[in-house]
């Protein structure tokens, strides 16, 4: 499936008069053997794009489900900004389901989308039916995260790097080729194809040149989250959760907190033990799969997520039946 514009169409919905775009996937939301399936809603993580999840939304377009897919704030043709909180992307999100679907809807999020979404969904329990989190429980402990001279000096760090990331052009690309290089570099599983047709959404053509689509001001968004309000809000939670882990993703997150005393890795169940928090969870680990997952075993994850929705959708059907 190459995705064409007769499958997918494209919808403006404005925030805080900030325009996003959204796309909206197949299906019309009408009942499948005689159960009800309500719309899906997905986010992207932090400087990817919407099309990305394209391989799992045509999954849930297959059961006759309806998937809206926001391009995140600064990212894809959705506008850039001055506000990159967490706080600013929850509501971008409200806007989406509050004028697109009748709710309550699926989320799913991935990495950053997942973080927003869990805290929607906590904030606003009556319109999250289910809820999918891949890689979305943050990244390892560190040793030093009770040093609370660290935490000082890492916020100082991390506030003042906001400052001098002005909006402007990022290093030019010579085209889309090269930029399908640099993603097949940092993602060695994916799918040449797949890179290829990813990489058409992650730049714009500016004169001879190309340059990527997101504002790297939006690094920001998790400047002085924790781990334990992560954890407050997902005690919240009332709807059911699916959580999922790539097994690999120390790879990505060796690279992303590089340091000479880490190596990247999860303490021994450590992501059991923050899944714990959700009233209603189940955990489920790709094997083969880095932090971006989608990316890595697509099918594999489109498989969980199909059945874990429908599975939960199944279970409140006959609750409210019973």
């Amino acid at each position: 499936m190459q995705y064409e514009q007769s499958f997918v169409t494209n919808h403006e919905v404005v925030s805080n008069g900030l325009k996003l775009n959204v796309l909206k996937v197949g299906g019309n939301g009408e009942a499948t053997n005689s159960m009800p399936t309500p719309t899906v809603v997905m986010l992207h993580g932090l400087r990817d794009t919407a099309w990305s999840l394209m391989p799992i939304a045509e999954v849930f377009a297959q059961e006759n489900f309806t998937v809206f897919m926001p391009e995140l704030r600064g990212h894809g043709k959705s506008e850039h900004s001055d506000a990159y909180s967490i706080h600013d992307y929850i509501l971008d999100l409200y806007e989406v389901v509050t004028t697109q679907t009748k709710g309550p809807v699926v989320l799913f999020g991935h990495s950053l989308g997942g973080h927003i979404v869990a805290k929607f969904a906590a904030l606003f329990p009556e319109l999250a039916k289910a809820v999918i989190l891949v890689e979305g429980l943050g990244p390892p402990k560190r040793a030093d995260e009770s040093d609370i001279d660290q935490q000082m000096q890492s916020l100082r760090f991390m506030l003042l790097n906001r400052l001098k990331k002005k909006p402007g052009a990022s290093r030019p690309l010579k085209s889309v080729a090269e930029a399908a290089s640099k993603l097949r570099r940092n993602n060695p599983r994916i799918q040449p194809q797949e890179a290829e047709r990813i990489a058409t959404h992650l730049v714009k053509k500016i004169g001879e040149e190309f340059q990527w689509v997101f504002d790297s001001r939006a690094n920001s968004v998790f400047v002085g989250v924790s781990l334990q309000t992560n954890a407050n809000f997902w005690r919240q939670i009332k709807a059911p959760v699916c959580v999922i882990s790539g097994r690999l993703s120390y790879e990505y997150w060796g690279k992303e907190m590089a340091s000479v005393d880490f190596d990247g890795h999860f303490a021994e169940n450590e992501l059991e033990q923050r899944a714990e928090a959700f009233a209603v969870h189940e955990h489920h680990w790709l094997e083969l799969s880095g932090h971006m997952a989608h990316y890595d075993e697509p099918e594999e994850l489109g498989r969980i997520c199909r059945e874990f929705t429908l599975g939960a959708l199944a279970d409140q059907t006959y609750s409210k039946s019973s």
